[in-house]
């Protein structure tokens, strides 16, 4: 998504286009919260129309776009799953595993259909006058410019600016001569074997990262401005093992754990 929707920045919006194409309700983003909130719609508003806008060529946010080595989530999946899609694998998921579940879902409700990819919105427009919504968009496949109008805008996008992650502008980056990379756009034929790798950051992102680099042979160093340190743990739920031995549903399973989490933490 263009980031001078949220800035309030206007920017200049695209030629108009002969047919503009009216919406209930438009998700922005396929992401977790995008088809969460795609199949709300389904199972809860049957009689609105309604579409999801993904700029990328998959679903995923997050778990599509990151590629970095080790690359897993940093909460439990009893937290941040669907409540109505019950998490039955280990509690801390890599990333093609959050995309099989999120996959699951949308085979299961017939979302694909709601679901239009390479999609990228330029700009969006409220009128109070004709209790709109105007979006402009261009289709990255054709460059075609679009006009969609909805009266709601359902804004599940998440908090990266997908296309390019943030660097910082060092004294003396330029006498750098090797790769300068960031994790969030990470190439995947990147050969790390034998090689020093500097991981500038301790969080939850290097947590993965270093771990993963040293898998594939790396000599690794952290830099880290604030002290902090790791304890390894287990990636397993004790009390969901227990209640799937003893055949619980897994509905009951999922909103219990998920509630002793919550009040946990």
């Amino acid at each position: 998504m263009n980031a001078n929707i949220l800035s309030g920045r206007q920017p200049a919006r695209p030629a108009a286009t002969e047919h503009t194409e009216h919406f209930d309700v438009i998700i922005v983003g396929a992401g977790i919260s995008g088809v969460g909130s795609a199949y709300h719609m389904r199972t809860q508003c049957p009689g609105k129309r309604f579409v999801v806008l993904e700029s990328k060529d998959s679903f995923g946010g997050t778990w599509h776009t990151h590629r970095y080595p080790g690359v897993r989530s940093d909460s439990d999946l009893y937290t941040f799953g669907y409540r109505f899609k019950p998490w039955i694998g280990k509690p801390i998921a890599t990333a093609e595993e959050i995309l099989s579940y999120m996959g699951e879902v949308i085979e299961e409700n017939d979302l694909a259909r709601h679901i239009r990819y390479r999609h990228r919105i330029d700009a969006a427009s409220w009128s109070s006058a004709e209790g709109l919504w105007t979006l402009d968009a261009t289709r990255l496949e054709s460059g075609e410019h679009v006009r969609f109008t909805t009266n709601f805008l359902w804004m599940c996008q998440g908090y990266y600016r997908h296309d390019q992650g943030y660097l910082p502008e060092w004294t003396g980056m330029d006498n750098f001569k090797g790769p300068l990379i960031h994790a969030q756009t990470w190439p995947e034929e990147l050969d790390v074997q034998g090689k020093r790798v500097v991981v500038v950051g301790s969080g939850a992102t290097a947590a993965t990262v270093v771990p993963g680099l040293a898998r594939l042979g790396a000599k690794v160093t952290m830099l880290q401005r604030s002290p902090t340190y790791f304890i390894s743990g287990r990636n397993a739920n004790d009390l969901a093992n227990e209640l799937r031995r003893l055949e619980i549903d897994p509905m009951w399973i999922h909103a219990i754990i998920r509630k002793k989490v919550l009040m946990d933490g």
